[in-house]
């Protein structure tokens, strides 16, 4: 059964988590703390391999500073004076891959095609590399973007277009870093009459979710046809894995959305697509970000930082296995679809992960969507790029 349903409004609010005071640096990451999602599945986590003990010797008791403890003060002061201050020192503070950590950490996820280096660095073991023992968790909607502001996940996967608006009404998290292009899709029945974009206005287009990321990227394509994207179509939101159906029995006339969803009627012939989000003048440099808590972000910037390198370099092992990564999908039952299927679809993508090249997309992309209507009319670009994006010193 379908709602319909408008883009959420601009002065809606959502409570922003505070930023709790840091806590003393423990010799080993603490455990997390966070309350746990309850989804509907989940993969299961591999139990943590028992740490060995990687504290100091106990240093006497005394008033006096110890030797030891002098020594690491100024290697502390050299590595902020050396690396540009103190982000210069969280980055050296410890290379990625160099020691046993083991921190726990939850990263959400929908099931789709997408998502494909989140899958990859889970099952690869590149997390547990980089020292993190990594649970992931299907959770469904924008259930995962409250998730991960709330604390619930540390993390997910997600078109930075979706993420603006959360954020800017101040759900605590942040995107640190663009995972690859491609994956968004229009689609309509083969013997439709619509053409174009601009053949949609006053049309019923369905969705997975009001504000998710089709529906905010393809809403920048409205625009462009000259239709207002939250007055002139109507949004009917389906489960994605009942989009197609929808679309067959004439419900809507197009579907927006990501893949499997949008891609499976037009590779079973019953559909066409229409457009996608590597075509035309809202090309985008990527689709997938990494969505990371801003907790996590203020209080554990190092094991942020290990995190999101680990998931780009899922995104790069992803782009050079195609076939193995399409395999991975079915095995692990993480996406409804072929492996024949899943594999074209990744092989349209463009996987070239990037810290650097997201922050240099969000301050256009958020002058244009602001004229969508979907965000604060007073919204400043680059302000909210700032507030929108966390510069963890990944120079790639």
């Amino acid at each position: 059964m379908s709602t319909s349903s408008q883009p959420p409004r601009s002065d809606d609010e959502h409570p922003e988590t505070g930023a709790g005071a840091a806590a003393p640096e423990p010799t080993e990451p603490a455990a997390a703390n966070h309350e746990a999602v309850e989804p509907e599945s989940a993969s299961a986590a591999t139990a943590p391999d028992e740490e060995e003990d990687l504290g100091s010797p106990e240093e006497p008791a005394g008033p006096a500073l110890s030797r030891r403890k002098l020594l690491a003060g100024a290697g502390v002061a050299a590595a902020v004076v050396a690396g540009g201050g103190l982000a210069g020192w969280l980055t050296t503070r410890r290379t990625p891959g160099s020691g046993k950590v083991n921190r726990a950490l939850k990263i959400g996820y929908g099931g789709g095609v997408c998502e494909a280096p989140l899958y990859v660095a889970y099952q690869e073991k590149i997390f547990e590399k980089h020292g993190l023992d990594v649970q992931i968790v299907k959770t469904g909607g924008d259930e995962i973007k409250d998730a991960v502001g709330a604390g619930k996940l540390d993390g997910a996967p997600g078109i930075f277009f979706s993420w603006l608006k959360p954020i800017e009404q101040g759900i605590d998290a942040k995107l640190a870093t663009g995972l690859h292009e491609g994956c968004l899709r229009i689609a309509v029945p083969t013997d439709s009459p619509i053409k174009t974009v601009a053949d949609l206005r006053n049309k019923p287009i369905g969705v997975a979710a009001i504000g998710d990321s089709a529906m905010s990227f393809f809403s920048l394509d409205l625009l462009d046809a000259g239709i207002n994207p939250s007055q002139d179509v109507e949004w009917k939101v389906y489960p994605g894995d009942q989009l197609g159906d929808a679309l067959a029995k004439g419900e809507i006339v197009a579907i927006a959305g990501s893949d499997p969803n949008a891609l499976l009627p037009t590779l079973k012939g019953k559909a066409r697509e229409l457009t996608n989000n590597t075509q035309g003048a809202n090309r985008e440099q990527f689709c997938c970000a990494t969505a990371i808590n801003g907790r996590l972000l203020r209080e554990e910037p190092d094991i942020a930082r290990a995190l999101v390198t680990a998931w780009a370099e899922g995104s790069r092992w992803a782009g050079a296995n195609v076939t193995q990564t399409a395999a991975l999908e079915v095995a692990n039952k993480y996406v409804a679809a072929d492996q024949s299927i899943i594999e074209a679809t990744l092989k349209t993508y463009g996987f070239d992960p990037s810290a650097a090249r997201l922050r240099g997309a969000l301050e256009p992309g958020i002058e244009k969507f602001a004229k969508t209507g979907y965000l604060d009319r007073k919204t400043d670009p680059r302000s909210l790029a700032d507030k929108v994006y966390v510069d963890l010193g990944l120079t790639w």
